[in-house]
């Protein structure tokens, strides 16, 4: 009974002289290896720990070409302390993303990686991307996004939102009509199915689908305009060329990314 006592009362000071030898550089550079994709790079700043297998991160950015995609700010999560003995990756954390709130969960095991990822409220002009894809605008967005390797599936949605139109390859998309978007889209490796995306706008709605393969997008956006529209000079003088039957448009959307 008392080698038992003794076991017990070692495995938490193990584990606790684990955390305090484990360095901060060897943290940080675990999280920056989770995504091992020769297209995406992480970077981590501010990696500190404490106490109780607590870790906290000031900044964690996810580029791509030198580009800036999105940026994670004051994170804070708690690292499961067997996986840091298994050279593994198996955390939960919450933390700031432009302006709004997101919160998941990072495990990886050897070279296989699952992430599961909330967002709710993150200003649309604050998150890169957006800009870098070709779309300005204002508003919130919120969505789910889950993978496990190169595998994945995104749901969001935006609300009062406000965009300005875009142009791909000389087209103009007229995104300044919607003020609501929900969209599912579906990631396998280079190829990202657009499996739908609705907009909707006042007396006019919209469907966008395709894929983006390669960093290349080939989308079409069928729009569906009401009376006040379609009874609208300037709109027939800018759309009628993609008319395909009364009230139904479809749009071209191609562009190199």
């Amino acid at each position: 009974m008392k080698k038992i006592l003794i076991a017990l009362t070692a495995i938490p000071v193990i584990f606790w002289g684990i955390w305090i030898a484990v360095p901060e550089t060897s943290i940080q550079s675990i999280i920056e290896n989770s995504i091992s994709n020769n297209k995406l790079r992480l970077e981590a700043k501010g990696v500190k720990k404490g106490l109780f297998y607590n870790l906290s991160v000031d900044n964690l950015t996810l580029k791509s070409s030198g580009e800036q995609f999105v940026s994670l700010t004051n994170i804070h999560s708690r690292v499961n302390p067997l996986s840091l003995i298994m050279f593994r990756l198996n955390l939960f954390f919450d933390g700031g993303i432009g302006g709004g709130n997101i919160s998941g969960r990072i495990n990886r095991i050897k070279n296989k990686i699952q992430i599961g990822l909330d967002i709710k409220k993150a200003n649309i002009s604050d998150i890169p991307l957006f800009k870098l894809v070709g779309i300005q605008g204002t508003g919130t967005i919120s969505g789910r996004l889950t993978m496990i390797d190169d595998t994945g599936h995104v749901e969001f949605v935006t609300k009062d939102s406000s965009f300005e139109p875009a142009v791909f390859s000389g087209v103009k998309v007229p995104l300044n009509f919607f003020h609501n978007i929900r969209g599912s889209i579906d990631i396998k490796g280079n190829i990202v199915n657009v499996v739908s995306v609705a907009l909707e706008g006042k007396d006019i709605y919209a469907r966008l689908k395709g894929v983006v393969k390669d960093a290349v997008m080939d989308l079409n956006m069928e729009l569906m305009p009401g009376v006040s529209f379609i009874e609208n000079p300037l709109f027939l003088a800018e759309f009628e060329k993609y008319k395909i039957s009364p009230g139904y448009y479809i749009i071209p959307v191609k562009s190199n990314l």
